[in-house]
C-alpha cells in the first residue's frame, strides 16, 4: 500500500518538515511505500522530496494522501483535484492581521490560506490537528471527523553533540534566557526583549537573552534592532539560523525558555525545553496551554515587572524550579514517540477500513 505526504514547503529545521520526515520513517518501517511531495523544496532537502507535480500515474493510483496544511499553496489545488483518500494534518495558519504594516504579501497569503481550509471540509476522509487547539478549529470550520496527532519529535538529536563553541562561550554563572522561533510579529519577540530588559535592569545584570531563529521579515527585523537600541539593553543575541548541535547547546545552557507569542499552532520549542529540563514561562494564548498541559508556568497579562519577578523565581528558587521541571517531565509522556505512533496507526487503520 502507498501512503504519500504532501506539503507546501520542505526546509531544514522546520517543525512541519521534521514532522513529515518522522512520519515517513514510521510509515516505511511499517512496510508502506511512502514518498514526500512538495512545492517549494529547499536545496538542502531535495534528497528527501519530489515536486508534487511528479505525483501521478502508478505512484498516485490507490495511494492514501496525507496533506500537511499550513499555508495557501498550489499543492492544495492538486490535492483537491484527485480522488484519493485524504488525511488532512492541520498545523494552523497565523492570522494575517499580525503582519499588517510589516509584510502585506505574507498577510494576504495567510488570509487566503485560512479561507482555503474551508474548501477541504467535504473533501477529506479525516482531518487531524497537531494540537487540541487546532482540532477545535477544524471542528468549528465544519470538518465532520477530527482528531489530534501531535508533532513527532526526534529527541535524540538534542543529546548527540552540543556545540562546543556555544558551551565554551556561554556556559558560566550568568542566567541564560532563550526563545526559539523565527522572528515574526505573532511571536512578539519585542515583548520578550522588554521583559528581559526589566529583569536585567532591576533584578539580575548578569543575564543574557538568546533569540534563536531566522529573521527575514525586513520591517520586523529592523523594528527589533531599533527597540534593542532604544532600550539600551545589552546581551541580547539574535542568533539567526542554527545547526542541531548549536540548538542542543543553547538548550543545555538555558535557565529558562520565555515565550510571549500571541499565536501558535503547536510550539515545538516548549516540548524541546521539557526534554532538556528547562522551565517554560509562556503567555497564555492559542495552542500554548494545550501543549503545556498541566506543566510550565502561564502568563495571563504582559506586565513586564511581574514577568521579571517570575523569571527570577524560576531561575533562583530551586524548589519551584524543580517542581516545574518535574511537571514538564511528566507532560513529556503525552509526546512519547511510541504513543504517537499508535495514534498515527489508528488513523491509518480508520482510513483503510472505510469506504
Amino acid at each position: 500500500m502507498k501512503i504519500h505526504q504532501l506539503l507546501p514547503c520542505l526546509r531544514h529545521g522546520d517543525a512541519i518538515g521534521n514532522h513529515t520526515l518522522e512520519i515517513q520513517r514510521i510509515l516505511r518501517q511499517w512496510g508502506y511505500d511512502s514518498e514526500i511531495y512538495a512545492d517549494d523544496i529547499h536545496a538542502d532537502m531535495r534528497a528527501f522530496a519530489k515536486s508534487y507535480m511528479k505525483l501521478r500515474g502508478s505512484a498516485l493510483r490507490d495511494a492514501i494522501l496525507l496533506y500537511h496544511f499550513s499555508v495557501g499553496s498550489p499543492v492544495s489545488e492538486f490535492v483537491k483535484s484527485v480522488p484519493n483518500k485524504k488525511l488532512l494534518i492541520y498545523h494552523n495558519i497565523t492570522p494575517g492581521h499580525f503582519f499588517k504594516g510589516y509584510e502585506d504579501y505574507i498577510r494576504q497569503v495567510l488570509d487566503n490560506g485560512r479561507e482555503e481550509l474551508h474548501h477541504f471540509v467535504n473533501l477529506c476522509d479525516l482531518a487531524v490537528g497537531d494540537s487540541e487547539y487546532n482540532r477545535i478549529e477544524l471542528e468549528e470550520a465544519g470538518f465532520p471527523r477530527t482528531g489530534v496527532l501531535p508533532i513527532i519529535l526526534d529527541f535524540d538529536k538534542y543529546s548527540r553533540s552540543p556545540d562546543a563553541l556555544v558551551l565554551q562561550r556561554f556556559d558560566d554563572d550568568w542566567a541564560n534566557l532563550m526563545f526559539v522561533g523565527r522572528l515574526a510579529p505573532n511571536k512578539c519577540q519585542e515583548d520578550i526583549i522588554h521583559a528581559f530588559y526589566v529583569y536585567k535592569q532591576y533584578v539580575n545584570p548578569k543575564s543574557r537573552l538568546f533569540l534563536v531563529g531566522l529573521g527575514g521579515i525586513e520591517r520586523y527585523d529592523f523594528m527589533l534592532q531599533e527597540f534593542i537600541k532604544k532600550l539600551g539593553v545589552k546581551d541580547v543575541y539574535l542568533t539567526g539560523k542554527v545547526s542541531d548541535d548549536e540548538l542542543a547547546a543553547y538548550y543545555q545552557i538555558a535557565d529558562l525558555l520565555l515565550c510571549m507569542s500571541e499565536h501558535e499552532g503547536f510550539n515545538v520549542p516548549m516540548v524541546e525545553a521539557m526534554h532538556a529540563g528547562v522551565p517554560v514561562l509562556a503567555y497564555n494564548s492559542t495552542s500554548i496551554p494545550y501543549t503545556l498541559g498541566e506543566s510550565g508556568v502561564l502568563i495571563n497579562d504582559k506586565r513586564y515587572d511581574e514577568i521579571a519577578e517570575m523569571i527570577d523565581l524560576l531561575v533562583t528558587n530551586q524548589t519551584l524550579r524543580e517542581a516545574v521541571i518535574a511537571a514538564q517531565r511528566k507532560r513529556l509522556d503525552y509526546f512519547d514517540r511510541a504513543r504517537l505512533e499508535q495514534t498515527l496507526k489508528s488513523y491509518i487503520a480508520e482510513l483503510t477500513t472505510t469506504n
